[in-house]
């Protein structure tokens, strides 16, 4: 995948395909490049006018040449962009993912960083593959790369757990509150329901947070739903945590916020019903430091991402060769080895432990009769 270095000149040389096979360029072509975001939305850059004597370029071939000043290239934030090759001869447009990097800033995912992370799954796991059921296979460095964020996005998803902490907001944050994270990731955690019981009787106030482990709270409000009442805000003393369980318990510490609150808990309590979207939390969750508390999550996502490049060579399942009279057998069963990262998740079968009981306890069904 072409890369450009924010802040550097930068020359990138593209092929220019139609249907698996490169298009020859007429010399007398008119083509032109520019960078546009990946939506297609905005420009970010000038058009040029490409030269097919250019350093490199082969049109004959396909092959041209964009060069990018240093100015035009200090523009651009790191990411993914979209360059935009067009030709009048023939007439083609062909698109191309490039990515912007930041010199001395790395290219990472939530766990890892990617030149390490591609190099060691390249030296070690996919090695030991290779020998087996990947024999003569080759991949390319971005080809790893996707496979390790998609198998890190998979466990994330199947754990139900922020993979590292994370910002959350009861509403959509301002363009203010996300710079002032500084690349930090957030997700929006709607509101929460004021219960009737919420504070009746012997009862505390007690919320299960939708995200954890818990690392910090932020800020807890009550907001009743009529123009003229505002938002109590809930003091820091109050709270009671279990961080690791996601509870929130609210133990009245402080004097001078009982009066409000009662005055807002007698007006809930009145009405004798739920109220929506009325407790709003403010909250960071996740987990704190995968690589030092749960190292066997790292492993997983590495084993994932091996057993998504044997599924992507589609290995025989079963098969036989045979020459001069000699055989040899093969056989792969990729459902072996997601079993393998299954345990390391979920423990062994019949067994209720793995990543999953470690991060959320153990999880139980109670039915009634």
């Amino acid at each position: 995948m072409p890369t450009i270095m924010r802040g550097q000149s930068a020359t990138l040389a593209v092929t220019v395909q139609q249907n698996g096979a490169p298009v020859a360029i007429g010399d007398s072509s008119t083509v032109n490049a520019q960078l546009f975001s990946m939506d297609g939305a905005t420009a970010l850059s000038p058009s040029k006018q490409l030269e097919n004597d250019a350093s490199g370029a082969k049109w004959s071939e396909g092959v041209v040449v964009v060069e990018f000043t240093a100015e035009e290239t200090g523009e651009l934030e790191p990411g993914e962009v979209m360059l935009v090759i067009t030709s009048t001869a023939p007439a083609l447009v062909k698109r191309f993912r490039v990515v912007v990097e930041e010199v001395t800033a790395p290219v990472r995912s939530s766990l890892f960083v990617r030149d390490i992370v591609v190099d060691e799954l390249r030296a070690d796991r996919l090695l030991l593959a290779a020998k087996t059921v990947l024999s003569g296979a080759k991949f390319s460095d971005d080809y790893l790369w996707d496979r390790i964020c998609t198998a890190e996005a998979e466990i994330a998803h199947d754990l139900r757990v922020p993979l590292v902490p994370t910002q959350f907001f009861p509403h959509p944050p301002t363009a203010e509150q996300i710079s002032a994270l500084g690349g930090k990731p957030w997700s929006i955690d709607p509101a929460y329901d004021y219960d009737p019981e919420f504070f009746r009787g012997e009862k505390w106030g007690f919320l299960v947070m939708r995200q954890k482990p818990l690392i910090e709270v932020q800020r807890v409000r009550f907001v009743y739903p009529a123009p003229t009442v505002g938002f109590y805000e809930i003091p820091g003393d109050w709270l009671r945590m279990d961080r690791k369980y996601g509870h929130i318990r609210f133990v009245p510490a402080s004097s001078p916020f009982i009066a409000p609150l009662n005055a807002f808990v007698l007006q809930a309590l009145g009405g004798g019903r739920t109220i929506p979207f009325s407790i709003e939390v403010t909250y960071v969750a996740g987990l704190e430091n995968a690589a030092r508390d749960f190292p066997d999550l790292l492993d997983a996502i590495k084993k994932l991402a091996v057993v998504k490049c044997i599924e992507d060579s589609m290995p025989p399942q079963s098969g036989s060769i045979s020459a001069d009279g000699l055989s040899q057998s093969l056989s792969v069963d990729v459902v072996k080895y997601r079993e393998t990262v299954d345990t390391i998740l979920y423990g062994p079968p019949g067994t209720n432990g793995g990543l999953m009981t470690a991060i959320h306890g153990v999880r139980a069904t109670v039915m009634g009769a």
